[in-house]
């Protein structure tokens, strides 16, 4: 064991012996050093490591604090009748899987409050682009992208171990259009296509919309069932899967790298394309990003897509996509629907990536979002029922919280009342698994300004309205 690893097993045995009670402080890092007679270096990766795996939590200006011990959400456990080909457009809410909600609170839709978001540095950016912006921003773009935005991602990648070339790249108007041109240039109508169970509400309804068939397969603690899965490709019932890996929506869960690798040489092995939408991807809490499984990809067979929509502002509108071996058909599927991406907001984007603002701001936000999430979870805790489940995600900035015996869909609908935006775990599937889950957005502070309106105050009220439910349930 590590030296790091000895020094963090010390401060985990005093929190498991409630020596270290929650919300205790912990040493500063250069107290603990000397106490330890260690070196900075190794004190920094203790404690790097005790917030990884959940023990502690950083406060900003304030210092370290033991974390809440939090209790998994749980997943259901599959029969061989739940595993079944479904048609998504069936088994859908009323109102759809993803609906466009007439209000907007920060704990519905997944994104960044606008603080969050470096609009000083996009602005320039944008400003020096349009000064010096030739006929060609005005013209039709190439439909494959911009060649300086698809470089400025092939060298922005290459910092994190992903080798591309800008001829890999395919830009697109946000990731749901890359998962969309890569369903479209798979698989046909009536087609069946693996997702995860849950899954992103957009993306089922984006299947639905498309008329392909969907089969779920379950999700554990310890991640996806793969054995379910290779039997699936092994008898060719479905013709591609569509999964995220990292960060994922709703549930928080990063895959282990084993199930990553499985994941490309499974593609590979029964040629049966794997989309993967990682739009979190860069999203991770962990100083060490985490890897696609495009990464273990060696014969092109699964698609990667992602976009910026989470890491800087939604509005951009601007995704990409690798498609491997896919890739002409991808483009001609791309030509038939669209005459390319804002040339203008491309030239902007590259020039942000490349004057190094763009890793800038993602560094920032990756530690403001974990704080976020260890403050939201915090909260949780001290107002829900006690038996409430609340997930730990190594990144993003989603909750998935389980409460049983909790009518989610109620919820959902007591919570619009009071103009408060959630998603019930319907949302996430075709089957009923979930009506005692659902997800919040983590992305805005949360703050106690005195605002009726504030987020801090929007989960007060939630939390009084489930209290409130699960009184009446008893």
């Amino acid at each position: 064991m590590a030296l790091y690893e000895t020094l963090a097993q010390h401060f985990i045995d005093d929190i498991q012996a409630q020596r270290l009670p929650a919300g205790s402080r912990l040493p500063a890092l250069r107290t603990m050093a000397k106490q330890h007679q260690v070196s900075m270096t190794t004190a920094t990766k203790a404690y790097d490591y005790l917030q990884q795996t959940g023990w502690i939590y950083a406060q900003p200006q304030s210092g370290y604090f033991v974390a809440n011990q939090l209790e998994s959400t749980s997943f259901p456990s599959l029969n061989i009748k739940s595993i079944e080909q479904r048609d998504p457009k069936r088994f859908a809410p009323l109102n759809g899987y993803n609906p466009a909600s007439a209000l907007f609170s920060p704990l519905g839709t997944s994104m960044i409050s606008p603080e969050l978001q470096p609009s000083v540095a996009l602005q320039r950016s944008i400003k020096r682009v349009t000064q010096r912006a030739g006929k060609h921003l005005f013209q039709y773009p190439e439909t494959q992208g911009d060649k300086g935005l698809r470089s400025a991602l092939a060298e922005h990648f290459r910092h994190d171990n992903l080798a591309f070339s800008a001829a890999d790249f395919v830009i697109t108007n946000g990731c749901i259009d890359a998962v969309r041109l890569a369903i479209e240039s798979v698989s046909k109508a009536g087609d069946t296509i693996a997702i995860s169970s849950p899954c992103f509400s957009g993306l089922l309804d984006l299947l639905s919309a498309l008329s392909r068939k969907v089969i779920e397969i379950p999700i554990s603690e310890k991640g996806l069932d793969l054995d379910h899965l290779e039997t699936l490709m092994q008898q060719g019932l479905i013709k591609a899967s569509l999964f995220s890996t990292s960060n994922m929506n709703p549930t928080g869960m990063t895959l282990p790298v084993e199930q990553k690798q499985a994941l490309a040489t499974l593609a590979a092995q029964y040629k049966t394309p794997m989309i993967e939408d990682d739009v979190y991807f860069e999203l991770s809490h962990q100083k060490q990003q985490t890897l696609p499984a495009k990464y273990w990809d060696k014969e092109g067979y699964v698609i990667w897509c992602g976009s910026f929509s989470k890491t800087l502002a939604a509005g951009l509108r601007l995704g990409w996509c690798v498609p491997g071996r896919y890739l002409t058909s991808y483009i001609n599927q791309h030509s038939l629907t669209s005459f390319g991406v804002n040339g203008l907001i491309q030239s902007c984007m590259a020039e942000f990536i490349n004057t190094g603002e763009y890793r800038s701001h993602v560094n920032k936000i990756r530690t403001v979002l974990n704080q976020h999430i260890h403050s939201y979870q915090q909260f949780l805790i001290k107002y829900l029922p006690t038996n409430a489940k609340i997930s730990a995600p190594q990144g993003g900035i989603v909750l998935w919280v389980q409460i049983p015996s909790l009518n989610a869909v109620q919820l959902e609908k007591e919570a619009n009342k009071q103009g408060i935006d959630i998603r019930s775990g319907a949302c996430f599937s075709t089957h009923d698994f979930y009506h005692d889950c659902f997800r919040i957005n983590c992305g805005w502070p949360l703050e106690n300004t005195g605002d009726k309106h504030s987020t801090y105050q929007q989960l007060i009220s939630l939390c009084d309205i489930i209290n409130s439910l699960m009184r009446a349930e008893t």
